[in-house]
């Protein structure tokens, strides 16, 4: 007998949707690091400095999206005509 989805694969399927959704947002994040914090080119040679440079800069994403989070909603401005 011929089975369209086994149980295994239907769990494999919940996986990658799952795990497609995680690497969508990785990607933005990496993407908002290359293009508005500037590590499109890294400016230092060696590891050690090079994963400074990226702690730095993964440290001060993470501050403005902090900021972002915690600060109270701005409540929209009545339009005057």
């Amino acid at each position: 007998m011929v089975f369209d989805k086994s149980p295994r694969a239907v769990g494999e399927l919940v996986v990658d949707k799952a795990s497609g959704a995680a690497s969508l947002a990785v990607e933005a994040l990496f993407a908002e690091l290359k293009n508005q914090i500037g590590l499109r080119r890294l400016r230092l040679r060696r590891l050690k400095f090079v994963r400074e440079q990226f702690f730095l800069a993964a440290t001060a994403q993470n501050i403005k999206r902090l900021v972002r989070f915690l600060s109270p909603p701005a409540a929209p401005q009545a339009l005057t005509t």
